[in-house]
């Protein structure tokens, strides 16, 4: 039993306790898998012996394609022991058979203690389904990536994972897809409805578009309320199309705001063009409307895709969105073919070539290369995505007025960080340098180090490396800003 006292210590007492006991989490929850795989080995069963009886004990392969037999009645002594039922002793079971014989590098992650067991047999789960071949194949893929990856990034390259190693499943389950589509509407509280939709991924971008853009529209006419609930009007809007056509057609010609964005700190207004707050809305359809004129009301989407050359040569493959689940090429192609809509492809932009500025603002050109190259907040197990996040100096930014040198604000010096994160680098006490454009070193308020790149997030600890490389890192120079390290 553990010690349930806490005696008085310092937070960064604290912090290295609180560091040990997850890590003995992790080694008691992946022994539990390693034990559940060796009581399968005694629990063989081997179906061509001459001592086999079924009609006492059959032979069960509750693992995949390439796992061996066990006996049925296992299950049952295992679960007793772990206070659980015979069905979760069975998937225990079935999860380490399947970790050791397909999944060998996650297994080898298991044995060593270093990810937790249940993500570990969440991978399992996703992959049991999958041919030995295909299994291995996601092994060598992603298992590397688990204990660097904040959970929900890690599932999306999961899916991709899955549905990449077996076609054959992977349109199998998307023509399922196309019957299990829907709208329902569901009774809610004080008046209000509840609606929940099921639709192809490009339909639902184009109207969460069609919202946004609405909801934007309703805020240049005058409306006060908060963004959601602007949105929520927006749904009603759509259902009359005469009145959301007179609002889009009325702001047809508004300038666009990603054109206009220069700073992530700009703050909302109305913009050039906008018709006066308050004004009256007119319910009847403008006339005279041609195909080009309906064309320019439609919402503009803007969309970052993944996808690999093979795939466009085999004109088959994965494409994966920068938010959301991955599509195949045949859904992507067949959302842009059905919507009609007008496709711009923009050139590759390459980080490396974009120009730093001498401003503090941040100009969309930047953002955007920034976000190729690091997509996820660069805190350490970041998960959030959106291209709305804070993009911080590493490196504080000093005016040129004050002595500050030119090009401090390049992607070689910002990072994007949460808000919260941001407030925290910038008064919890957290330190972080970029001793390599893209790499990050944080520092805790308690000296654990953490290094963070597009590739996931490394936790050295408290250890004379970790401390050794802190301090590497404040004498290494970035390669756009000279000024000094103020951490």
């Amino acid at each position: 039993m553990f010690d349930p006292t806490v005696t008085v210590a310092t937070a960064s007492q604290l912090a290295d306790r609180i560091a040990a006991t997850h890590a003995l989490l992790r080694e008691t929850e992946c022994e539990e898998l390693v034990l559940a795989a060796a009581w399968a080995d005694v629990h063989y069963l081997d179906t061509g012996a001459e001592d086999y009886m079924p009609l006492v004990q059959r032979a069960r392969a509750w693992g995949g394609d390439g796992c061996p037999q066990v006996a049925e009645h296992c299950a049952h002594e295992l679960g007793a022991l772990r206070g659980t039922g015979v069905v979760a002793a069975r998937m225990l079971i079935a999860d380490a058979l399947d970790l050791r014989h397909r999944l060998p590098r996650l297994w080898v992650l298991v044995t060593t203690g270093v990810v937790r067991a249940w993500q570990a047999r969440a991978v399992a789960q996703a992959t049991h389904a999958l041919s030995w071949e295909a299994c291995a194949e996601v092994d060598q893929t992603l298992s590397s990536f688990l204990p660097m990856l904040a959970w929900p990034r890690f599932q999306r390259l999961l899916a991709a994972a899955v549905l990449e190693a077996d076609p054959e499943a992977r349109r199998a389950r998307e023509e399922a897809a196309r019957v299990e589509r829907g709208v329902w509407s569901y009774a809610g509280e004080d008046g209000l409805r509840t609606i929940v939709a099921k639709a192809a991924s490009g339909d639902v971008r184009w109207f969460m578009a069609a919202v946004d853009r609405l909801a934007e529209v309703l805020r240049l006419e005058g409306d006060l309320d908060l963004v959601d609930a602007r949105r929520a009007k927006a749904v009603g809007l759509l259902a009359q199309p005469a009145r959301a056509l007179e609002l889009l057609a009325r702001h047809a010609d508004d300038p666009d705001p990603q054109d206009q964005q220069e700073s992530a700190t700009d703050t909302p207004g109305d913009e050039p063009g906008a018709e006066e707050p308050g004004r009256s809305l007119d319910l009847t359809v403008p006339d005279g409307l041609t195909a080009a004129d309906l064309r320019r009301l439609r919402p503009r989407v803007v969309l970052h895709l993944h996808l690999t050359d093979g795939a466009l040569r085999a004109g088959d493959g994965l494409v994966r969105p920068e938010h959301g689940d991955p599509l195949t090429l045949d859904q992507a192609r067949e959302w842009l073919t059905d919507t009609g809509c007008h496709v711009t492809v923009r050139p590759v932009v390459d980080p490396v070539e974009t120009a730093p500025v001498d401003a503090y603002e941040i100009p969309y050109r930047l953002r955007d290369a920034l976000f190729l190259r690091n997509p996820v907040d660069v805190f350490p197990f970041g998960q959030a995505t959106s291209r709305t996040l804070d993009l911080d100096h590493t490196v504080p930014y000093v005016p040129l007025a004050r002595g500050g040198p030119p090009g401090q604000t390049s992607v070689d010096n910002l990072g994007p960080l949460t808000r919260s994160h941001h407030r925290a680098v910038t008064f919890g006490r957290w330190r972080r340098r970029q001793p390599d454009p893209g790499t990050y070193v944080f520092r805790s308020p308690n000296g654990h180090v953490f290094v963070v790149t597009n590739q996931g997030t490394l936790n050295l600890g408290r250890t004379p490396f970790s401390h050794a490389l802190w301090d590497v890192c404040s004498r290494t120079d970035l390669r756009s800003c000279v000024a000094p390290d103020a951490a």
